[in-house]
């Protein structure tokens, strides 16, 4: 019973070795007979699964579009122009002033918003901090949100565009 075995083994072990043989490339085929081994089985449909997979003709995917920003919020216009003034005077610094007169917790921290994407802040807030006219460093506003009246300053801009 064991020689049975055995023999049906082998007869299995010779057929898919001559099955292998039969789709491998014609040059790796001919090759392969005359050292009395087989190339390895390459299959068209499997290694296309394989290769879709890889990922291999695309590039890592872009950073996410982000900025990072400083802000002060006041609640009437005539504040935010009078904050803007006293800027505009070049004595004391963006973060001191949020300090003194923001309305927001940001001002413990100068104003600093963080990063952040687009989505994430009001549309008014978004549509300057994200637009290509605003220059990274530069005070904008005052603009007007549900919250009162900004001042700020983008920091940085990452991913997306070209336009940063």
């Amino acid at each position: 019973m064991a020689s049975r075995s055995l023999a049906i083994f082998l007869t299995a072990v010779a057929a898919a070795t001559t099955l292998a043989g039969a789709f491998a490339p014609d040059a790796a085929r001919h090759t392969a007979a005359r050292r009395g081994a087989v190339a390895p089985l390459s299959m068209g449909l499997f290694d296309s699964f394989t290769k879709a997979f890889s990922n291999e003709e695309y590039g890592a995917p872009p950073d996410a579009i982000k900025a990072a920003a400083r802000h002060i919020l006041v609640p009437s216009k005539e504040e935010a122009e009078a904050v803007l003034g006293e800027i505009g005077k070049g004595e004391t610094s963006f973060a001191a002033l949020a300090g003194q007169y923001s309305t927001c917790p940001s001002k413990s921290s100068g104003g600093s918003l963080g990063s952040f994407s687009p989505g994430t802040m009001v549309k008014e807030f978004d549509e300057v901090v994200f637009s290509p006219k605003t220059k990274i460093g530069e005070v904008m506003g005052p603009i007007q949100t549900q919250f009162g009246y900004h001042l700020l300053v983008v920091d940085k801009r990452t991913g997306g565009s070209d336009w940063y």
